[in-house]
């Protein structure tokens, strides 16, 4: 009994269709999170975009008036963004700052959630010259 070999274009056009359907699939997954905003419920994070002149040579974020903190020795160069994740803990409700130092050796403090139960959402930090600016979704 011969046994019928399917040529490689068959097995060629059928793992083309996997990847396109896998690739569709990822991409309704990302909209359905940013179209119901579902990143807000989860671990907090801050996502800092150092637009100054100086890098950035040290980031602590920590819980006002408690003794959580988290301090990032990781340096974000003029003109790069990061992502840091905090390890903090909380109980009850509290808000977040968190305190950078530029390469100078000058320290800013700036509040990055100011109402939080959940430690959970995310915060944009724009570091110019002369401000900081802070888009803050946490819960």
């Amino acid at each position: 009994m011969k046994i019928k070999r399917r040529p490689a274009i068959i097995v060629l056009v059928a793992a083309i269709a996997l990847s396109i359907i896998v690739l569709v699939g990822v991409n309704v997954v990302k909209n359905t999170i940013s179209i119901f905003n579902l990143s807000q419920f989860q671990s907090f994070t801050v996502t800092i975009s150092n637009e100054s002149d100086y890098d950035i040579v040290s980031v602590e974020t920590g819980i006002i008036n408690g003794t959580s903190k988290d301090t990032r020795l990781e340096k974000i160069k003029s003109g790069n963004k990061k992502k840091i994740k905090p390890n903090l803990s909380l109980s009850g409700e509290g808000a977040i700052y968190m305190e950078y130092t530029d390469s100078r050796g000058s320290t800013t403090q700036k509040t990055v959630c100011g109402y939080t139960e959940y430690l959970s959402g995310n915060s944009k930090v724009t570091i110019h010259n002369s401000k900081v600016t802070v888009k803050e979704n946490c819960m």
